[in-house]
């Protein structure tokens, strides 16, 4: 990736994790602060590192399948239906 921007939505991996859905935050530099979609309970605020981001657009098929984990169907649906959820952030798919 290029350039992230705040709003972008992204697949991010954190260790122990599968790739997640997420949106890049602001603050970005040396590590991407994202917000990672889920249920309430598991909705939470991280930072990876830029090589841990791939594009959600492009990506969704390779990552947002056949996961198994609490939350992450949640994660999807939200990224898809409702991407700019407890956000101010203009919201962009790439």
């Amino acid at each position: 990736i290029d350039q992230l921007k705040p709003g972008d939505l992204v697949f991010a991996k954190m260790k122990g994790f599968p790739h997640w859905p997420a949106r890049v935050q602001t603050g970005y530099r040396k590590r991407v602060p994202v917000y990672f979609f889920a249920n309430w309970q598991c909705a939470f605020l991280g930072c990876v590192t830029p090589e841990n981001v791939v594009p959600y657009i492009g990506n969704k098929l390779k990552y947002g399948s056949g996961v198994r984990i609490k939350g992450f169907a949640e994660g999807m649906w939200e990224i898809q239906n409702t991407p700019g959820i407890g956000s101010k952030l203009k919201v962009s798919p790439s």
